[in-house]
């Protein structure tokens, strides 16, 4: 439960917010409950089915369905809604670089309207897709070296597919965001790429990405510069949306070290912010978050996230790295 001051600041900001915030969001006048619950692991490291070892990205489908990469078994499991037990959907193989394995550095995920999922495999310098049911992956993005010329990635991370199943690849180590059409061998730069950079032309390990492509923007976490960037595809700059551009701090307006990011319907914008161990909402057109999870002390609730996912029902997920589980934090 909220306590009464803080009740009080969050109905107070939320009131200053209602211009810009769609009441028909459960946003204005009602919350998060602050104590998450254990959905999928045990609280224990290890490799059964229903144990998870160090979860990073999340994906939850149309039909609620959780898909997390868990980096510490070198695989990708399929929670059912209510089920105690995860289903292995990628990397089989276990550790390597053969198409049936993953690498130790995969990040985030993403899963199409098929089943099928997309996976950054940042150690190998690839984007892997395993079709649903699929004993074997395939390369979409990325040859599997690292490099900058443009049938290369760098440490890919963050994943998203549109709707003709071009490829958005996050490459924190090339400090831009590529597109692979379907079947290429070469990217096309459509965010960053003038190198690391504070500037607006410019991105700083840019990690989890969220696309709209209705608008074609492009939301992108930058860790090092401490900012989400909108970045309409092919711009030459982007615009920031929360957090002060090559700065950190732990104030409403700052973030540190965010490292993932989702979008409701509204354009609301939710960042896991790592560094501070905790969940901030920012409200379309507002710079300032509010803090729904998470309250800034590591171990306290938050132990090493690394990525955040809404539900149909706007509940909230937080894979748990340090615990080895997924948190679920459900809107009041």
């Amino acid at each position: 439960m909220l306590t009464n001051a803080r009740s009080r600041n969050v109905k107070s900001y939320m009131k200053a917010l209602e211009p810009t915030v769609d009441d028909s969001t459960g946003i204005n006048g009602s919350f998060w409950n602050t104590t998450g619950i254990t959905y999928a692991g045990t609280g224990i490291q290890g490799s059964a089915l229903n144990q998870l070892s160090v979860p990073v990205g999340i994906f939850i489908d149309s039909n609620d369905i959780l898909y997390i990469n868990d980096i510490g078994n070198y695989r990708c499991l399929k929670y059912l809604p209510g089920a105690s037990s995860g289903i292995l959907v990628a990397g089989l193989g276990g550790l390597g670089s053969a198409l049936n394995q993953l690498g130790s550095s995969i990040r985030f995920n993403y899963v199409d309207s098929n089943q099928n999922i997309y996976i950054s495999d940042g150690s190998n310098n690839r984007v892997m897709f395993w079709a649903n049911s699929a004993t074997t992956g395939i390369k979409v993005a990325g040859d599997g070296i690292s490099g900058t010329a443009l049938n290369h990635t760098a440490t890919p991370f963050g994943v998203w597919v549109d709707s003709s199943s071009n490829v958005f690849v996050s490459e924190s180590g090339n400090h831009r965001v590529t597109r692979w059409s379907p079947g290429a061998t070469v990217g096309v730069v459509v965010a960053g790429g003038n190198g690391q950079g504070t500037t607006p032309d410019k991105l700083s390990a840019p990690y989890g990405i969220f696309y709209d492509e209705t608008n074609q923007n492009l939301y992108i976490v930058n860790a090092f510069s401490h900012i989400v960037v909108k970045w309409r595809v092919g711009a030459a700059n982007g615009t920031v949306l929360a957090g002060v551009s090559g700065s950190s701090g732990s104030s409403f307006t700052y973030l540190k070290t965010p490292v993932d990011l989702t979008l409701d319907q509204w354009n609301n914008i939710y960042v896991l912010d790592r560094g501070n161990s905790r969940i901030q909402l920012f409200c379309d057109g507002n710079s300032t978050g509010i803090t729904i999870a998470g309250n800034g002390t590591s171990g306290s609730s938050l132990t090493n996230p690394w990525s955040i996912k809404l539900d149909s029902q706007l509940n909230l997920y937080v894979s748990d790295s340090g615990t080895g589980r997924i948190l679920k934090f459900s809107k009041l």
